[in-house]
């Protein structure tokens, strides 16, 4: 592989690093300082809801401008973002609502920088490759995340949020350094648009899927996934808490799951590198769900570390396998606008499926909600196996029309 892709990718496993630090910062802070559960599904709904509105918008704009340079100037200005909120840590003036406004800018400035590489890297790595790549991005991501989310735990404990927020900007501007390395490297496919037209591009792409039934499917199925998904993510630092483990523990559980995907994805980069796409993402849903339903019933902390792992090794599936697949079967002059629609559905749910579920946390013990979230996740997956084809090779979607948006 060109040794300008190879520094390519190694600045931007970077940008995902801190990304970990201050996932357990800002909820850990918010659980402190509220001391309830719906605190954290108010902040898990924001930035749900920001993100899914952010996919919709983005999906327009990576389509439409050149992808490498919006990288470098969202990833810049997250790290400055990062900064402000070291600022305001490190003099103690942190409230909540700084942590949603913080949360909302790294939806609006991340969405549409995740999704540009996201969209680039099928037109500059090679197609029989691309899965090796996924999986060796992501296992070289998880490898600095598996120490940093156990870190993140002692560090709150001894120093407080704000070191969590420093580390997160110096890791965001190396990110915004990355591109720079493949500048002059030409994309195969996409080209990047004079004129921006937002509205005409999704009614564009819109009029593409709603003839497209296979990807129809994949979006409405993604939607009920991703309802029942968030709550589960947001899991860890109420069972932190309810087995008395606390932030350090909360930060171990994190780092269990980056543990889970750091070997799913080695996997995937390795001996899985041949194995079928649909059928690895569907079964790793099955296990993280299955593993959810076990501790909903025997709420403990030993079974809580392995559960974790669980999660994050069947999370896999979706993440490193699904995200190949789909990247590969997309046609590049809808595939930013896609994931975006796909996000946008799937996401904007999120947040009232997530306040719903931390609502019955304090209504009817955290145990039940577990139990109840898991087996909708496998009804989920039963659905998916039974609509969408289980063949890799049968997923081939009907050419896009002629002709650009109007």
């Amino acid at each position: 592989m060109n040794r300008r892709i190879i520094a390519f990718l190694a600045g931007r496993s970077l940008v995902d690093v801190g990304g970990t630090f201050s996932q357990v910062a800002v909820f850990w802070t918010a659980l402190s300082i509220t001391g309830s559960a719906i605190s954290v599904g108010s902040l898990g709904g924001v930035w749900t809801f920001s993100m899914a509105v952010m996919s919709l918008i983005s999906g327009a704009i990576v389509d439409r401008f050149n992808r490498k340079a919006l990288m470098i100037l969202l990833d810049s200005l997250l790290g400055v973002v990062s900064l402000v909120l070291f600022a305001l840590a490190t003099t103690g003036v942190l409230h909540i609502w700084h942590l949603w406004l913080f949360l909302v800018a790294e939806a609006v400035l991340g969405i549409p920088s995740s999704l540009a590489y996201r969209t680039l890297l099928p037109d500059i790595v090679d197609k029989d490759v691309l899965l090796r790549v996924n999986g060796a991005m992501s296992s070289w991501g998880n490898v600095d995340n598996l120490v940093e989310a156990a870190a993140a735990g002692v560090i709150i404990k001894l120093w407080g949020p704000g070191p969590i927020f420093l580390i997160n900007a110096i890791t965001y501007f190396l990110g915004a350094v990355s591109p720079l390395f493949i500048w002059r490297l030409v994309a195969r496919s996409h080209k990047p648009s004079q004129r921006w037209r937002p509205f005409a591009d999704l009614t564009f792409t819109t009029r593409y899927l709603s003839k497209e039934r296979l990807l129809r499917k994949y979006i409405l199925l993604n939607l009920g996934s991703s309802v029942v998904f968030a709550p589960l993510f947001f899991m860890a630092p109420l069972v932190a808490k309810a087995v008395g483990a606390g932030s350090e523990g909360y930060g171990f559980f994190q780092s269990l799951t980056i543990g889970g995907l750091l070997a799913g994805s080695l996997i995937a980069a390795t001996i899985g590198a041949h194995w079928p796409k649909v059928i690895a993402w569907l079964g790793g849903a099955a296990l993280y769900s299955i593993s959810f339903i076990v501790l909903g019933f025997w709420l403990s902390l030993p079974i809580a570390l392995g559960v974790f792992f669980l999660f994050g090794l069947g999370w896999t599936g979706g993440r490193v396998y699904l995200g190949t697949l789909v990247q590969q079967v997309l046609p590049s002059a809808h595939r930013g606008r896609i994931m975006g629609i796909t996000s946008f559905m799937g996401g904007v749910l999120q947040p009232l499926a997530l306040s719903l579920a931390m609502v019955f946390v304090d209504r009817a013990g955290l145990g039940t909600v577990l139990v109840a979230v898991a087996a909708l996740n496998l009804i989920m997956v039963f659905l998916a196996a039974w609509l969408l084809p289980l063949k890799d090779e049968q997923w081939v979607p009907a050419p896009p029309e002629a002709g650009v948006a109007k």
